[in-house]
Parts: C-alpha cells; sequence; structure tokens
C-alpha cells in the first residue's frame, strides 16, 4: 500500500512541475491529476509491457531510444483518456515524458 501511495503522489508532483514547465501540457485541475495519475499508471502495467515487447527488434537496432517514444504514445494515450487534460503534439509528448522521468527519479530519491 505504501509503494501505490508513494507512486500516486510522486507521480501528480510530477505531472503538475510539467504542466507548469511546458505550455504545451494543459491539466486543468487537481483530480485529472490524479485520474491522469491512476490512468497512466494502468497503462504502465497493462499495455506498456506489450508494447515493449512488440517493439523489442527496433529498441534493440535503435539501442534503446525507441524506448522514448514508446513513453511517449503510453503518455499519449494517457492524456487522450483523461478529460480536462491536453498534450499537444506528438514530439511535445517526447519532451514530456522525458522531464517525467527525470521529475520522478529526483522525486523517488527525496521521499523514498
Amino acid at each position: 500500500m505504501k509503494k501505490i501511495s508513494l507512486f500516486i503522489v510522486v507521480n501528480a508532483i510530477s505531472l503538475y512541475l510539467i504542466s507548469h514547465l511546458m505550455g504545451s501540457v494543459h491539466i486543468s485541475s487537481f483530480t485529472s491529476i490524479l485520474l491522469l495519475t491512476l490512468i497512466l499508471g494502468l497503462l504502465n502495467l497493462t499495455i506498456k509491457p506489450l508494447i515493449k515487447f512488440l517493439s523489442l527488434p527496433i529498441t534493440f537496432l535503435t539501442l534503446g531510444l525507441f524506448s522514448l517514444v514508446i513513453n511517449a504514445v503510453v503518455l499519449e494515450l494517457a492524456f487522450m483518456i483523461v478529460p480536462g487534460v491536453d498534450l499537444y503534439g506528438f514530439v511535445n509528448a517526447i519532451g514530456a515524458s522525458i522531464l517525467l522521468s527525470i521529475a520522478n527519479t529526483i522525486l523517488y530519491s527525496i521521499l523514498d
């Protein structure tokens, strides 16, 4: 339970920071952040491993850089599902996924 709570708090803070750092990311309310965090967690548990498995040859050929595209696709999908949040453009989704990874790493090291 502690791990799930930490995941929700860290991702919510990271998404909030990203929405203020990037003009292409818009989150309208606190409930939208929480819903986006939960949907992103569910997509990371279900869809992301399947996409990673299917794209293993491309990921191998690009020396792992294709995983940035996979993260952006999952993030873009989460933003499409949740109402009240917007992410404009796929290149911005790649940038947001990079910033999300960096913010999550920093926050996990502080809070864990």
